[in-house]
């Protein structure tokens, strides 16, 4: 494949991926156990089940299919996704997004010796974050493409790799929180969880049912509720309802639809029962919410600091992120 984007290393460092194109991981081999994509202008790309992925957005927009559901990346957006994932990133017009796979077995080995770990999650990079991932993607690129011995090429990802993990290393206090005596069963479970909350958030047009997480997870329905209050210090169903009221903050900001529009693409039986959820959640009402988006968040927040001792639940923070409680 061919690209005239000469902005982020050699070619042959990755698969450059736009124009219609669909590109499989599976159809895109490599010796060394990791694959370095750059997805843009309508290009598509496939990662098979078995390996764990993450996706950065540079500019533009790109929509992410997997087993969890369906999510907008937006610039400076990035996400994650476990082996059994099988995501599928296509990029709008303009759009332009970088990545990588890797196998299930190199990340082990990765784990085991390094202490590196990709969890699954959704959020935002600062701008110096995203110089340094940037930097380091172009290296590994480059590392790839000059021939370098293999352990050269390896240690140029894992650099790429302990730069992901460090953007996430808010997870580390949730990552205590969790059961288990080993730091391995901790990270498990603390996988699964964060599996369970981009399922909310890449389904958040309907109503999810804990027998859905549950099979995601493989917890009994009854462990999951407890240790997902445990962990992140609110219910599932607080999550979701959270989830369904930043997408529509989400549609309210960014679409013409009507807020009776906005309460159906929700998941709400009714706009009655969204227009009492958001007034809830929000502060303001919805109509509110579309005139001034940031003076109804800022006087939310202003109301939130002044009776914070007082409301058991938790600030909505729009857009949400699933990487911090």
């Amino acid at each position: 494949m061919h690209s005239d984007y000469h902005g982020y290393g050699q070619q042959e460092g990755w698969e450059s991926v736009e124009g219609g194109q669909l590109m499989d991981s599976e159809r895109a081999p490599s010796n060394d156990g990791f694959q370095l994509y750059l997805v843009r202008d309508f290009g598509s790309v496939r990662v098979a089940a078995g390996s764990p992925s993450y996706w950065l957005q540079l500019r533009g927009r790109s929509t992410v299919e997997s087993r969890e559901g369906r999510f907008a990346l937006v610039p400076n957006q990035w996400i994650a996704f476990d082996r059994d994932s099988a995501p599928r990133i296509d990029s709008e017009r303009h759009g332009l997004a970088i990545g990588f796979s890797c196998r299930a077995t190199l990340m082990r080995d990765i784990e085991r010796h390094a202490r590196l770990d990709l969890m699954p999650g959704e959020g935002r990079m600062e701008p110096g974050q995203r110089r340094a991932l940037l930097r380091l993607w172009r290296q590994c690129a480059g590392a790839r493409s000059a021939g370098g011995a293999p352990n050269q090429r390896l240690a140029a990802f894992r650099m790429l790799l302990a730069c992901v993990h460090e953007s996430q290393r808010e997870l580390d206090g949730l990552l205590a929180r969790c059961p288990g005596r080993r730091r391995a069963r901790q990270r498990q479970v603390l996988g699964r969880l964060q599996r369970a909350r981009l399922y909310l958030r890449g389904n958040s047009h309907r109503v999810v049912l804990m027998d859905e997480l549950a099979q995601l997870t493989s917890f009994s329905t009854w462990w999951l509720s407890k240790t997902f209050r445990n962990v992140y210090g609110t219910t599932v169903q607080a999550a979701s309802v959270n989830q369904r009221i930043a997408q529509a903050c989400e549609l309210l900001r960014d679409s013409p639809l009507s807020i009776s529009e906005v309460s159906h693409a929700c998941g709400f039986d009714s706009p009655c029962s969204f227009a009492r959820t958001f007034r809830l959640r929000m502060g303001c009402t919805a109509s509110a919410y579309r005139a001034d988006p940031e003076r109804a968040i800022r006087e939310r927040a202003e109301q939130v600091s002044g009776h914070e001792s007082a409301s058991p639940t938790p600030a909505l923070r729009t857009p949400l992120r699933l990487v911090a409680p």
